[in-house]
């Protein structure tokens, strides 16, 4: 006979019973790590939101008040009613931002994503070196090219056009570097089998390639229509008439209108955040994929 020392079932249960109790508090206490972490983070958009309807002096009021005295819901209507003359209005500069925000990362998803392809999965002389000069330019201040590319421009006539923050936008060597290495990580056997069919290399990148890069492109996709939409000294420069300004532009003239009546440039603030964050919550969720992917893979 073989002596089985087994712990009574009281002792066992008691044992889970405080193996749960400490599971359930540990999680409790991070989740209101993290919800005090997100309310941290929020305030200042809640604050700007409730800014919108306040006045100057209940703004700049110290110490501050949290909500309006009075809710003035005017202040919207009369920053969407902005006008400065020469079609400079606010759903014209509304529409400018919308306009070259999709634009540019539009093309720029459909530009990159055929040089990623190419330094993914082709071979030519001289792949390596263009890829790593491409890199390296990566490494360059926006500072550093900024009067080259104004020079460049007027003396191709495109100043005050939408070309001028248009073509040098239509590639960018971080979208390609982000594809090309998730590209890399597409099995290949995908592509021998559509040769094998007797595919081509266009028909497989666009049949093939690209449904399954739907995260990576959306990542793409939404950095830089994140970036173009808050792009602010570029089209300083090169926009010049009030109907061809942009949403950033528009709000360093809209504090000078009104004379920097911070309720306004709030409102106008608003009007810049809300349609960023509206795509960042819809696409969220191929964003993470998207990321995860071109961090790990490759």
């Amino acid at each position: 006979m073989i002596d089985v020392d087994l712990k009574p079932a009281p002792v066992l249960q008691s044992h889970y019973v405080s193996q749960r109790l400490a599971n359930f508090v540990k999680s409790t206490l991070r989740y209101l790590v993290l919800i005090a972490i997100g309310i941290i983070m929020f305030t200042p958009f809640i604050m700007a939101m409730i800014g919108t309807f306040k006045t100057d002096l209940e703004i700049t009021a110290f110490p501050p008040k949290f909500l309006p005295e009075v809710w003035h819901w005017e202040n919207w209507t009369r920053v969407w009613n902005t006008d400065i003359g020469q079609g400079g209005t606010f759903p014209r500069w509304l529409f400018n931002t919308a306009f070259l925000s999709v634009t540019i990362s539009v093309s720029q998803v459909i530009f990159c994503s055929m040089a990623a392809y190419a330094f993914a999965r082709l071979r030519f002389a001289g792949k390596d070196g263009i890829f790593n000069f491409m890199l390296t330019t990566m490494m360059i201040p926006g500072a550093v090219t900024l009067i080259p590319a104004y020079v460049l421009m007027t003396k191709l006539h495109l100043i005050n056009t939408y070309w001028s923050l248009i073509l040098p936008n239509l590639v960018a060597a971080g979208s390609i570097f982000t594809l090309t290495q998730f590209f890399k990580s597409i099995p290949k056997d995908l592509e021998e089998a559509a040769f094998i069919d007797g595919a081509t290399h266009m028909q497989i990148f666009r049949t093939v390639v690209l449904p399954l890069a739907r995260p990576a492109l959306l990542t793409v996709l939404i950095l830089q229509f994140q970036s173009i939409w808050n792009a602010f000294l570029q089209p300083l420069l090169y926009l010049n008439s009030p109907d061809h300004y942009v949403l950033n532009v528009a709000l360093s003239i809209f504090q000078q209108q009104y004379k920097a009546q911070w309720n306004l440039t709030l409102v106008g603030a608003m009007f810049n955040a809300i349609p960023v964050i509206l795509l960042f919550f819809i696409f969220s969720r191929y964003y993470v994929e998207g990321v995860a992917y071109t961090g790990i893979k490759g």
